[in-house]
């Protein structure tokens, strides 16, 4: 995963756009912008309140049965490490996270059927989880500007009884995987309505276009 630390070695920075935009910086080459609409912020580091909400699905796992807050809390913090930023929604708990990943030394761009069962695995890994169920989801192309190619798993699940939405977008651009995954816990339809259009207007693109 890339870490932001050796972004910002690379001049990373996070830039305010216009009219309620914002601009991630991927690699020296590579950013994102992402619009934003009223009420969501765009956050490098998870904010205090995300933290808190995933440490309560953390302490559930059995792993965590003898674990402190203190422990709880650095496991959840270093599992969201592995993402470059979230989009927030402090009123409903709603988050899109985001994670840029570079192709291995050698390896080859994804095809149109890894991709798709990239997607399908995920599905498949919500199926797995102890603390989910009645999981009812489906893959289905997916359009981001600037992406060579991508797929979204759309899931609703109950978590801990607790109605959950997911929409999980996986793609490929310029040696990069890329995994937008949102997570609405109350699948709040304005919500996820707000979200389909942030995604809908998000582009990749290289810095000198």
């Amino acid at each position: 995963m890339i870490r932001f630390a050796f972004l910002f070695a690379l001049a990373t920075n996070l830039l305010l756009l216009p009219a309620t935009a914002a601009e991630l910086v991927i690699s020296e080459d590579l950013l994102v912008e992402i619009p934003l609409s009223d009420g969501w912020a765009l956050h490098l580091e998870p904010p205090d309140a995300l933290v808190e909400e995933m440490a309560a699905h953390v302490a559930h796992e059995p792993a965590a049965a003898n674990a402190s807050a203190a422990q709880i809390e650095k496991v959840t913090r270093k599992r969201m490490a592995a993402n470059e930023a979230f989009v927030y929604h402090a009123a409903s708990g709603a988050h899109l996270d985001i994670d840029f990943s570079p192709l291995e030394q050698g390896a080859s761009a994804p095809s149109t059927k890894t991709l798709r069962t990239s997607a399908e695995y995920a599905a498949q890994s919500l199926e797995g989880e102890e603390d989910i169920s009645d999981v009812v989801w489906d893959v289905i192309p997916a359009k981001i500007q600037g992406a060579r190619e991508a797929f979204q798993l759309v899931a609703d699940y109950r978590q801990h009884d607790l109605p959950v939405k997911f929409v999980g977008t996986i793609g490929y651009v310029d040696g990069y995987w890329f995994f937008l995954y949102f997570t609405d816990p109350g699948q709040r339809p304005e919500v996820f309505e707000e979200m389909q259009k942030m995604l809908g207007k998000l582009v990749v693109r290289h810095s000198a276009d």
